[in-house]
């Protein structure tokens, strides 16, 4: 791993791209492309990326003095902006799904908030609902989402936005947190799907599996092989791949084979030895896991094979005053063979992970 260069004044909204080109944002204001062909786009108001398909970059943005959300358009080998009233009153929600398909909230000029399912190749509404979902998240098989105000999850047919199934999270019932308080089981994020399956991650850290063509539980999972806590926490990630869900929880490695639902957990002896834990999201690939420990200011990879950590990096403190945060990571992306790590001091730093650090 090597740190090829840093940039600062960069927002959470940055953008990694194909071809080891990326996007950032800056407080100044500004949205820049770099790596083979690179430029400036300079802007009032907010504005953000949310997505890219062919050489569009979709942004969110609102104007300056307004309170009017929308959603604009930059010509991605130019930096110029796109004319596209199309989706001026409309905000992405989703990631691209089925290849084209996006989900929008759209709020015209009385307020009235619908939903649609936008084709982004074609610019074309597919259909709309309406209804505003609080909550939602698009699947190729489907589309999960969660009404305001109400502890269910509904899955809408993609074919035309009508109700597939409920599922009310009420039937979970309650349990008791760390001080004994009864708290409603709700989901805090949603894993992910594989298969037929959906992998919610519930308050009460357990794990929730629905089926997807019915909305019927599966099953609830417990993490059974800690000592003290049988729950698992919000860095919990679905590797595709592997067809397994990852955690690494403070000093250890958890897997859960997803075929047969057995557990497994590796205390990892050289996160104790350095002292370093792990209470963030992480992100990963097929060898690693990189994490970030805020405590010490030091970014790790671990590897999924031997437990050890084949990579540490102590973020550099110069240049603050005793007085100051330390310097810590906390967003961290992946793409190809980069890995982006943002600090709290706003500056982002960028290492190659396929280059031995000299």
């Amino acid at each position: 791993m090597r740190l090829l260069r840093e940039l600062n004044n960069i927002t959470a909204h940055y953008f990694p791209l194909a071809g080891n080109d990326f996007i950032v944002t800056t407080f100044s204001n500004e949205i820049i492309k770099l790596g083979a062909v690179c430029w400036e786009h300079k802007f009032s108001g907010i504005k953000y990326p949310k997505m890219v398909y062919g050489d569009n970059l979709f942004v969110q943005q609102r104007e300056e003095g307004s309170l009017k959300e929308g959603t604009g358009c930059i010509d991605l080998k130019t930096g110029q902006q796109k004319k596209l009233n199309f989706l001026q009153s409309s905000v992405l929600l989703t990631c691209l799904f089925q290849e084209s398909k996006v989900l929008a909230r759209h709020k015209d000029q009385d307020r009235k908030k619908t939903i649609q399912l936008i084709d982004i190749k074609s610019l074309k509404i597919d259909w709309t609902i309406d209804t505003d979902l609080q909550r939602v998240w698009g699947f190729d098989k489907g589309i999960l989402g969660q009404f305001r105000g109400k502890n269910e999850f509904v899955f809408l047919d993609i074919r035309d936005g009508s109700i597939a199934w409920h599922y009310n999270l009420s039937a979970l019932g309650t349990w008791l947190d760390h001080d004994g308080r009864k708290k409603q089981t709700q989901v805090n994020k949603i894993i992910g799907v594989q298969d037929d399956t959906i992998y919610a991650l519930l308050n009460s850290g357990k794990v929730l599996l629905l089926d997807i063509k019915s909305g019927e539980k599966i099953t609830v999972l417990k993490n059974d092989r800690h000592p003290k806590f049988d729950t698992f926490g919000n860095s919990i990630e679905l590797d595709f791949k592997s067809n397994k869900l990852i955690q690494l929880a403070n000093q250890d490695f958890i897997e859960v084979d997803l075929e047969s639902l057995e557990i497994s957990l590796t205390p990892i002896e050289d996160m104790k030895s350095s002292g370093l834990e792990n209470f963030s999201n992480v992100v990963f690939d097929s060898d690693h896991v990189y994490f970030t420990d805020k405590n010490s200011q030091t970014l790790g990879a671990l590897n999924r094979y031997t437990h050890k950590l084949d990579w540490i990096y102590k973020l550099p403190q110069e240049r603050l005053s005793k007085s100051e945060q330390p310097r810590y990571g906390r967003g961290l992306k992946l793409k190809d063979n980069i890995f982006y790590v943002l600090d709290n001091k706003n500056t982002l730093h960028i290492f190659d992970k396929e280059v031995e650090s000299v």
